[in-house]
């Protein structure tokens, strides 16, 4: 059965591995997240994520099979997009490096991690969820697609690993009370 929650310190290096065997799976595929061993996603990005309480893990006996993190951070070139609501950085979520490992993808876990997202996002008031997705990672676009999230059409972003790379971004507008 899979299990749903927010990571601790002490899985940090058990979430990196994850992440790795993904890193490992995705070179030299069409579709991947271009991901780099040791860059992005590496072990001090990890525990802040898990220090900021942001990282949201899947894990199957103890083990984690996929990873979603959620802030409100955005890279350079996110205020270029026409949005579907106004919102301050304060008042969304960012969803950032989605993965699910080889041996658990068409499971649904990358679904359930990101309706895990939505649903603390409205708990918290958030207005929309927004997120980007590299240029030829085309699972990941229909994947959000299928959740419910608008296709704003691809842009350049700033990222310091994957400068003047074009993304398509995403947004799920959230009803407000």
């Amino acid at each position: 059965m899979i299990e749903i929650r927010k990571a601790v310190m002490n899985e940090a290096e058990a979430i990196l591995e994850m992440y790795n065997a993904i890193i490992d799976d995705t070179e030299g595929k069409e579709a991947t997240p271009r991901w780099e061993r040791d860059i992005y996603p590496n072990l001090s990005y990890i525990r802040e994520a898990i220090d900021n309480k942001e990282l949201i893990v899947a894990f199957e006996d103890g083990i984690p099979v996929g990873g979603i993190i959620r802030n409100h951070e955005m890279a350079s070139g996110y205020e270029k997009v026409k949005w579907g609501i106004k919102a301050d950085a304060g008042e969304i979520y960012t969803i950032h490096t989605l993965g699910v490992r080889p041996d658990h993808q068409h499971m649904n876990i990358a679904s359930k991690l990101a309706e895990r997202v939505a649903e603390d996002a409205k708990d918290d008031g958030m207005k929309a969820i927004r997120l980007d997705v590299i240029d030829g990672n085309y699972p990941s676009v229909k994947l959000f697609e299928k959740l419910g999230y608008s296709n704003l059409g691809r842009y350049v972003l700033d990222y310091p690993s994957q400068h003047g790379v074009g993304f398509t971004l995403m947004e799920l507008v959230l009803s407000v009370h």
